[in-house]
C-alpha cells in the first residue's frame, strides 16, 4: 500500500532548532522525518495524556485525632533515644507497619510508656515538607473553632477568672454605741459585774444572811447535843 506524500512547509529556523536537537542535519528530510512525525504525533496525543494526568479529586478518608483532622497520606513522626520511627495514616487509621495504632499508642510504642502523645509526636500533613508538632497543630485548631463560632472562650474568660478570684474579708464595723461587731452578733448575756449596783448589793447582802442564818443552827445544836468524851 503505497502512502502519499504531501509536501509540508516548515520555516528553515525551525528546521535548524530541530537538526541542532536532533543532531542531524537540517536539510536532510530522510533523517529528519522521523523525527517531525514524532512531534506531530506527540502534538496530538497531549491533550489525552493531560486528563489522564489531571490530580484526583481529594479523598475524604482520614484519623479525625480530638479536634485534630489528620488527612490520608499524614505522616506521623516520633523518636526514642535518638532514634525515629514513622507511621501513616491510611484510609481512616494509623498504620505502624502492618498493624493499626492509636496516637498514644504510638507514642509510646519505645519508653516507659507515659509520654504524651501530643507532646511527642510530629506532623506532616500530604503536599507540605514541614513537620509540625501535634501539640501546636491542636492549639492553631482550638483558635480557628473559637473564631468560627464567636471567640466564646474570650466572652467567658472573664466570668471565669471573676468565679476564681479570692474572697475578700469584710472589715468588721462598729456601731456608733461603741460596740464591737462581735458583741452585737452575740445574743445578750447577763453577768453579775454587768448587774446594777442595788442589785449586787441586795444579791450580796442574802448571801451573807443565809450564811448566818446556818452558822447560828450550827451553834444551837452544838449546845443542845454536846458531844461526851470517848
Amino acid at each position: 500500500m503505497s502512502t502519499p506524500t504531501m509536501p509540508v512547509f516548515v520555516p528553515v529556523k525551525m528546521l535548524e532548532a530541530l537538526g541542532k536537537f536532533t543532531g542531524n542535519w537540517w536539510s536532510d528530510t530522510y533523517a529528519m522525518e522521523p523525527f517531525i512525525l514524532e512531534a506531530i504525533d506527540n502534538y496530538i496525543s497531549a491533550p489525552a495524556a493531560q486528563q489522564q494526568q489531571q490530580p484526583a479529586a481529594p479523598s475524604e478518608a482520614g484519623y479525625q485525632w480530638k479536634q485534630v483532622f489528620l488527612p490520608e497520606g499524614t505522616r506521623l513522626r516520633a523518636s526514642f533515644g535518638k532514634q525515629p520511627y514513622y507511621a501513616t495514616v491510611e484510609g481512616a487509621q494509623i498504620k505502624y507497619g502492618e498493624h493499626a495504632v492509636s496516637p498514644s499508642c504510638f507514642a509510646n510504642l519505645h519508653g516507659s510508656g507515659n509520654r504524651n502523645a501530643w507532646k511527642a509526636i510530629w506532623l506532616r500533613f500530604p503536599g507540605s515538607d514541614e513537620w509540625l508538632l501535634a501539640d501546636v497543630c491542636r492549639s492553631a485548631r482550638k483558635a480557628a473553632i473559637a473564631r468560627l463560632l464567636g471567640d466564646p472562650v474570650q466572652a467567658d474568660r472573664p466570668l471565669q477568672e471573676k468565679e476564681n478570684l479570692p474572697q475578700t474579708r469584710q472589715p468588721a464595723t462598729r456601731p456608733a454605741d461603741g460596740l464591737s461587731a462581735e458583741s452585737v452578733r452575740r445574743p445578750h448575756t447577763q453577768h453579775a459585774g454587768s448587774l446594777p449596783r442595788s442589785a449586787a448589793a441586795k444579791k450580796g447582802t442574802d448571801k451573807k444572811r443565809s450564811s448566818g442564818r446556818g452558822s447560828r443552827r450550827k451553834r444551837r445544836a452544838a449546845k443542845q447535843h454536846p458531844k461526851t468524851p470517848q
